[in-house]
């Protein structure tokens, strides 16, 4: 089934489409709708997308706007315009951005109905028996030279061995151990390429490894990790990752501690954001770091710049108003899954650092938002 999304400001545009079209006669059905630009990007990243038919004339992001991103982040979508525009300009732009056709408002006719589905049918049909697999040429259309497939030249049991689950992967690389150790990041590497995945789904992982990153490393320093419009290449992806990684192996480095001392910090942070629902003190960190409480305690305090019980207490917060604001959990669900046994000491420990309580954060955020909407 060929999964559609209509894009177009006027909403009885965007229904009489829906409605009308004879979408299930050519294997089609619409999966979603939206009346800008961005607002299409926020459903695409979140869904899956085969067919994009989007008016050029929009507010907020044009249809010329979101045709490029959609290109550059997401080649594998086809894409048809709709416009009243007679213009070959406008036309000649949409089509040079890969739009394999355009459809006319004021020329589409009840009866002419079929006839355009069947046209972009047979044109996506046409496209994919021509165009070779796209993630075959992203992974495989590299100079020979690259890291993922030289590092492992004349491995072959390990080459040969099935790829490793998606979560491990994930797992793998949401730590800091990868940062210091040659062999570990090659490998890492290695497991990273053998999942194959869709661009979609690669910069999916990659945007949810930078949230842990930044939580990981921003605490010493690192200014914030960002991630590049688009990959044409996986050979562009282990550039990027070996330059973060060099990015970051900069930002940890601190002349007056060995190394191993950076890690166990390193290693105290990855347990603040991990546990923190679990009764977690600086006590307990210190010895599983291997580390004495008060020595644990000076570099903590000298790498971080904060001692590991505000650090904590910030990260706990910080995590109970994504809850407040992104979810309808109860206070006292939220006070349990940040750490907070007691719910009447969450709410005065969030009321010191924030001046409002809990539930005066969410309702002043949610009064926010339906203004902003107005």
């Amino acid at each position: 089934m060929i999964k559609v999304m209509i894009v177009d400001d006027d909403k009885l545009v965007r229904k009489g489409l829906i409605s009308a079209m004879p979408w299930h006669d050519f294997d089609m059905e619409v999966v979603g709708e939206a009346s800008n630009g961005e607002k299409a990007l926020e459903f695409i990243a979140a869904n899956a997308i085969d067919l994009l038919l989007t008016d050029l004339a929009m507010p907020v992001m044009s249809g010329i706007e979101l045709l490029k991103i959609v290109r550059k982040q997401y080649p594998s979508i086809y894409t048809v315009v709709l416009t009243f525009h007679q213009d070959f300009e406008y036309i000649q732009e949409a089509l040079r951005l890969g739009a394999i056709d355009y459809i006319a408002k004021v020329q589409l006719e009840k009866e002419r109905f079929e006839e355009v589905l069947e046209r972009i049918y047979k044109r996506i049909k046409e496209e994919q028996k021509q165009a070779p697999n796209p993630t075959d040429i992203f992974y495989d259309n590299e100079p020979s030279h690259s890291v993922g497939s030289a590092a492992h030249e004349g491995d072959n049991h390990q080459l040969e061995a099935a790829p490793k689950d998606l979560n491990v992967v994930k797992e793998q690389w949401s730590g800091h151990e990868w940062v210091y150790q040659d062999n570990l990041f090659t490998t890492h590497i290695h497991d990273l390429k053998q999942l194959r995945l869709p661009q979609t789904k690669l910069i999916g992982l990659l945007y949810a490894l930078l949230d842990k990153w930044n939580l990981l490393f921003h605490p010493v320093d690192l200014a914030e990790i960002q991630l590049p419009d688009s990959f044409e290449s996986w050979l562009q992806v282990e550039e990027w990752l070996k330059a973060t990684r060099e990015m970051i192996r900069k930002a940890i480095d601190k002349p007056s501690f060995s190394q191993e001392v950076v890690e166990c910090v390193m290693k105290a942070v990855y347990i603040a954001n991990e546990e923190m629902k679990e009764q977690i003190t600086a006590s307990s960190v210190a010895k599983r770091v291997n580390m004495s409480r008060s020595y644990f305690s000076q570099c903590f305090k000298e790498i971080v710049g904060i001692n590991f019980s505000e650090h904590l207490r910030h990260k706990r917060l910080e995590k109970a108003k994504e809850y407040l604001l992104y979810t309808n959990k109860t206070i006292l669900w939220i006070a349990e899954n940040v750490g907070y046994m007691d719910e009447k000491y969450f709410s005065r420990t969030f009321r010191e650092q924030t001046g409002l309580l809990p539930s005066e954060y969410r309702l002043k955020s949610v009064t926010g938002r339906e203004m902003s909407e107005n």
